[in-house]
């Protein structure tokens, strides 16, 4: 089955974690770093989920799942190892039109979880189609071998510039020409090299005078994968 890739925004949004062993771990630490409120329902769960709880970074609720814990979420991890729980927790989602992911079931899943490279705002993700979760991972590690931190640094300028170039008005295919100079100059080389200066001195060659240079080689400075 061809599943549909998307970009899903959580920010602000309650996603659960049914479960507190090394998946659901998994799991939590995926979910955080994307701005979820995320509650983890499980009687005992690993220490890092703990010390997250602790640090008032997710909400722990230190007991088994019960019909109704779905109400008000946007996703739903069935993470336990009890097969009658995960069937419930299967139901209730589908029932209530809730996206769920049966971490012992991927074919029963609404969404999936690819694997996923991320520096800074590049995302590149893998998938099989839960066909072979250890493929992904294999493909995810050849990729960060190619696409480093660096990477992260060069959507961060891209990102400026196009918040600079894009309000101040022109044709569409303006902005692509602008967009294209840049990727086509030696910019990513001197991003890796950390050469700043020089960076800076090769884009007020590029682009417009009206554009903050100083300002798009500061983001990709500040840039952290």
């Amino acid at each position: 089955m061809a599943l549909y890739p998307v970009n899903l925004a959580i920010n602000g949004q309650l996603c659960l974690v049914i479960g507190g062993g090394s998946v659901a771990t998994r799991k939590v630490e995926s979910l955080l770093p994307c701005g979820a409120i995320v509650r983890v329902i499980s009687p005992q769960a690993e220490k890092r989920i703990s010390e997250l709880a602790k640090a008032g970074l997710l909400e722990w609720e230190q007991r088994t799942y019960r019909h109704g814990d779905l109400q008000g979420a946007k996703l739903v991890f069935a993470a336990t190892d009890i097969h009658e729980i995960q069937e419930r927790i299967l139901d209730e989602a589908n029932a209530s039109g809730i996206l769920v992911n049966v971490v012992t079931r991927p074919q029963a899943c609404s969404f999936q979880v690819p694997a996923a490279l991320r520096q800074g705002d590049l995302l590149i993700t893998v998938a099989t189609g839960g066909g072979s979760p250890a493929l992904a991972a294999r493909i995810r590690q050849e990729l960060e071998l190619a696409y480093g931190p660096e990477y992260g640094q060069l959507v961060a300028l891209m990102a400026k510039l196009r918040e600079e170039v894009v309000p101040s008005g022109g044709m569409q295919t303006e902005h692509k020409r602008i967009f294209e100079r840049v990727l086509d100059a030696d910019v990513f080389a001197h991003i890796r090299k950390q050469e700043w200066n020089e960076l800076e001195a090769l884009l007020r060659t590029i682009l417009p005078s009206t554009v903050n240079v100083s300002s798009l080689v500061e983001c990709a400075r500040k840039e952290v994968s």
